[in-house]
């Protein structure tokens, strides 16, 4: 499947037009992968392997989005966990620019300043995502863009196009994942799926308030999101849990391993940066 630049919403055309896929991965991985998704070429010199010193400023750039995402948050990645657990025998796939193209906040904010790293190349998002030993399993371990700290030019829908372009490139039949039930992501995860929930409470986390989840994926799912005219449900849900609630969500725990089998439906904001998940039982 393919998808032509012009067929896209706006925001995610003008992505395309300013910045360049890239690709963080070891060779012997690249036969496995589509380097070429929904039709986009990924440049050859936009394919870094982690073993090289090529990559070392591209992977102090993973490094520096890692930190704006989740440096307050108990879990910023060591960079030899990046490296064993995503770069060399998984993916790491977003977009970037030439520092020279970007302006003075992203540039300070990467640490990119002054002509000596005019041709340094910027990765502004990033999926890592880590193969499973089941057949089209991986399991999204980060996703994160500039968007967090940009704010003179941020790059509405970043994360969302990384994302689909990142599973159709690992050619995933099934995305395992897992993410707080307060995360402000989960709409955008949701937008590729139906979030199939695994568990509900995760002491084996650092955060016991995390749930697991898996979509089974489609390229019609995982396109979607990317069209014109394109919403999200509003409505529909038999239940819901609050984020904000850790008594309900351990009860849901126990459900789920007593047996009951349920989806995420979609995500309602709440005053208090609160949000309500409402859930459907599968049949």
């Amino acid at each position: 499947m393919e998808l032509s630049r012009d067929a896209l919403a706006p925001k995610y055309q003008r992505i395309l037009e300013s910045c360049e896929p890239y690709l963080v991965t070891y060779p012997g991985n690249l036969a496995a992968l589509d380097l070429r998704p929904f039709g986009l070429d990924v440049p050859a010199e936009r394919i870094y392997d982690p073993t090289t010193l090529r990559s070392r400023e591209v992977i102090d750039g993973l490094h520096h989005l890692d930190a704006f995402s989740f440096g307050g948050q108990e879990m910023l990645m060591p960079r030899w966990v990046l490296f064993d657990c995503g770069e060399f025998p998984g993916i790491v796939f977003g977009f970037g620019r030439r520092a020279s193209l970007l302006g003075d906040e992203l540039r300070r904010a990467y640490n990119v300043i002054g002509p000596s790293y005019n041709d340094v190349f910027v990765p502004l998002s990033m999926w890592v995502a880590i193969r499973c030993a089941e057949d089209g399993a991986w399991f999204g371990h980060n996703l994160s863009s500039s968007n967090y700290v940009a704010q003179t030019e941020p790059l509405s829908g970043l994360g969302t196009i990384t994302k689909s372009y990142a599973v159709k490139m690992a050619r995933v039949v099934k995305q395992y994942g897992a993410t707080q039930w307060a995360s402000t992501s989960i709409n955008l995860h949701l937008a590729l799926g139906d979030m199939h929930l695994l568990n509900a409470y995760t002491p084996a986390h650092t955060h016991v308030e995390t749930f697991t989840y898996r979509i089974d994926v489609t390229n019609e799912r995982v396109s979607a999101p990317l069209l014109p005219g394109w919403r999200r449900p509003t409505t529909g849900g038999d239940r819901h849990v609050d984020s904000d609630d850790p008594g309900a969500i351990r009860a849901l725990q126990d459900e789920i391993e007593g047996g009951a089998r349920l989806l995420l439906h979609r995500v309602e904001q709440l005053p208090g940066h609160r949000q309500r998940l409402w859930l459907v039982t599968e049949p």
